[in-house]
Parts: structure tokens; C-alpha cells; sequence
């Protein structure tokens, strides 16, 4: 994706962008029992519990997929808030937290540019003082992303330059016998 210069208030074009889009949108849809998804919030008392708050918090180069893209392996964090003052908020919070997990789990949130979630978790949350109303538990999986465009650094071929040739019938004087791709199949 080409990034294109805006102004500091909007976020930049880029699969981060539309990832994280993807992951709200995705999120929202399927857990409509959360009655606020954001990412990167700013906490504050009095945000509609329950709450599923996530962000980005880590990036590691990935493995190189060789096409011109840049991987790298992303860590997301995601907090369930609710209410301490429900019955069985700590359950309640689990259960929640295993219903992301499931939802995570073999989760590409409808774009193209990621690999299948790895190392999930989920445990307690250590509530921050500013929602001390809340318990909460958290979940965390990495992320392969690719990043940029494709590239095919050597010129186009015409049609028919590439060809297969399976042993033993390769090499010198076997040429005859070599197939175009369109060819198999």
C-alpha cells in the first residue's frame, strides 16, 4: 500500500490502519454483548463497561517472504473491563476472555496481508487505579503482517521463455521433451 502524506490529526493509509479497522469492526461484530470496542483508549471512569480494549504493543522483525514486503510479527494486547460490582465479575471476565480467544484463533480478519494468530493467552488483568471499579482479564497473540507492496525485481518474460523438465528426461538433447506450464493441468 502507498502511504500518503496527511495532516498529524489523521492516522496514515497503511495495513496497520486497515487491520486495526478490520480487527474493531470484526470484534464488534461478533461479541455484541461488549458494549464498547477501542483501540488504543484513552481510560477514564464512566466508559461503558463491558469494555474490550486492545492495542498494538510490539513489533519484531517477521521471516522474509523474498517479494519486496517487509514482515514483521506483531504483538496485540487486548483488556476485557467489567463491572467488579456483577456476580461472578471475575467468571464473567473469563468467560469473556475465552470467547476472544476462540474468536482470535485461526482469525486473518478479512484482509490479505496477515498470517494465522500465534501464542495466544489469556490470564487476570492488574487493573489500573484509574478504573478501579473494574476487574478485568487480558489476551494476548502475536501476528505475522506484511507490510508494502510486492515487487518482482526481474523483467517480464514472453510467453513460453519458461519450461519444466523432469528427470531423467532432462538436460542436454532432451530438450524436445521439456513443457510449457500452460501445458500441465
Amino acid at each position: 500500500m502507498n502511504e500518503q502524506p496527511t495532516s498529524s490529526s489523521q492516522a496514515v493509509p497503511s495495513e496497520l490502519t486497515v487491520l486495526h479497522e478490520a480487527i474493531t469492526a470484526t470484534l464488534k461484530e461478533a461479541l455484541p454483548q461488549i458494549k464498547l470496542v477501542e483501540a488504543y483508549p484513552v481510560l477514564k471512569e464512566g466508559m461503558a463497561l463491558p469494555a474490550l480494549l486492545y492495542a498494538m504493543t510490539n513489533v519484531a522483525p517477521g521471516l522474509n517472504p523474498g517479494d519486496g514486503r517487509l514482515c514483521v510479527s506483531a504483538t496485540f494486547e487486548a483488556i476485557i473491563l467489567l463491572e467488579s460490582k456483577r456476580a461472578m465479575a471475575p467468571l464473567q471476565a473469563a468467560i469473556l476472555a475465552s470467547k476472544l480467544l476462540q474468536l482470535v484463533n485461526e482469525q486473518y480478519w478479512d484482509v490479505d496481508f496477515v498470517d494465522q494468530p500465534s501464542d495466544m493467552q489469556a490470564m487476570p488483568a492488574e487493573v489500573l487505579p484509574e478504573l478501579h471499579r473494574c476487574v478485568g482479564w487480558t489476551v494476548q497473540w502475536r501476528q505475522n503482517i506484511y507490510l508494502g507492496d510486492t515487487a518482482w525485481p526481474w523483467p517480464d518474460e514472453p510467453p513460453g521463455s519458461l519450461v519444466f523438465a523432469f528427470d531423467p528426461d532432462s538436460g542436454p538433447g532432451n530438450e524436445g521433451q521439456y513443457v510449457a506450464p500452460e501445458a500441465l493441468g
